[in-house]
């Protein structure tokens, strides 16, 4: 786990050097986390939580269409605290909306034996009320999860908040 947080923190140290930087962006917001345990002679089952996250992010401007945005989210549901790390690849529509999408790292800081760490396929838009003020919308869909029980358990993670962003 710490290579991986190395080198997502390489990465984003690599870009952070060869785009130009449009600024930085405090975020927070709602989630709602629906946890799906599928073990075949056992037991099924599903939960949703609601939660809040809050944390930061720094958009990238790669060209007038299109930035990159990786953030760090911290999230507190009632029996899962959560890190996020999306990395979204932004295509501007307009002055006003973005549709986004990219991979999300999410890492359970909970006491578990296994699987702490998951991959997600995060997608949504983003709708900026003036140059500083916007809200975005995103849902993070499970790819992988570790560990030795990974293939029974689902987090899947809708989003929904807002932000300022620093000039």
């Amino acid at each position: 786990m710490k290579k991986v947080l190395i080198t997502a923190v390489l990465a984003l140290s690599l870009t952070m050097a060869t785009y130009a930087q449009e600024g930085f962006a405090a975020k927070a917001g709602f989630n709602l986390v629906t946890i799906n345990v599928d073990s075949p002679g056992f037991f099924d089952t599903d939960d949703s939580e609601l939660g809040v996250f809050f944390g930061g992010g720094y958009n990238f401007e790669v060209n007038e269409q299109f930035d990159i945005e990786p953030s760090l989210l911290f999230s507190i549901v009632d029996d899962l605290t959560s890190l996020y790390i999306p990395i979204m690849a932004k295509y501007i529509i307009n002055d006003q909306f973005s549709i986004q999408a990219g991979p999300q790292i999410n890492y359970l800081l909970e006491d578990l034996p296994d699987g702490e760490f998951g991959l997600d396929l995060a997608f949504g838009g983003a709708f900026n009320i003036d140059s500083n003020w916007f809200v975005e919308a995103r849902y993070g869909l499970q790819i992988a999860r570790g560990g030795d029980f990974g293939d029974l358990v689902d987090i899947n993670t809708l989003t929904f908040g807002g932000g300022y962003r620093f000039d």
